[in-house]
């Protein structure tokens, strides 16, 4: 039999590990105002800062642009916040964009003691720094497992691990098994210094 051209035994290239679901302590690397008033939304661009899955976005992201031949990479840590406004007919409920924008700031002031934000949009980059708790959840597309953030929650809770799982997001063209959540481990924290060199939005 003749040997087979290119014959080379290696292992398969592995897949990115999907971040759990749980509670996670993240640093705000950068901000900005996305879209054109009536429908704004604030971007933060977050990553994890401390424990095992420390850089988590930053990796993905890295490893991601290997690839963008095929396709073009996304930050998978942006946190996209809602800006109220009473002439934005796209949104049904103005009343939640308030209520999720109130909630976010909270946390983000809570996390960072003697920071205060005054709500003003020309303002938007004293956030960048900053630290914040994030809920991941999970949810299913197709059959595909994922995870991404829900919301954002307050530091200390999370290192407390006082932080309440979010429900899955309901599963979409298929469904999958699911799995109980597994939280980061709020122990012995690995820390990593915030780089908030600007990556592009």
């Amino acid at each position: 039999m003749a040997k087979i051209s290119g014959f080379k035994s290696e292992a398969p290239k592995k897949s990115f590990p999907m971040l759990p679901e749980g509670a996670y302590v993240c640093g705000i690397k950068n901000v900005k105002i996305d879209g054109k008033a009536p429908d704004q939304q604030i971007v933060l661009r977050l990553d994890i800062i401390e424990g095992e899955w420390a850089g988590y976005y930053t990796k993905r992201y890295n490893k991601d642009k290997e690839y963008e031949d095929k396709y073009e990479a996304k930050y998978k840590g942006d946190f996209r916040i809602q800006i109220p406004d009473a002439n934005n007919t796209k949104r049904q409920h103005p009343e939640w964009d308030l209520k999720t924008l109130n909630n976010s700031i909270w946390c983000i002031e809570q996390s960072n003691p003697g920071f205060h934000f005054d709500g003003d949009t020309d303002h938007i980059g004293e956030l960048k720094g900053k630290i914040v708790g994030i809920n991941v959840r999970g949810g299913s597309y197709n059959g595909i497992e994922y995870t991404q953030i829900g919301k954002l929650e307050v530091v200390e809770d999370v290192r407390n691990g006082l932080v309440k799982p979010m429900k899955r997001k309901p599963d979409t063209m298929g469904s999958a098994e699911t799995s109980a959540p597994a939280s980061a481990d709020p122990s012995g924290f690995t820390k990593v210094e915030l780089d908030t060199e600007e990556l592009p939005f």
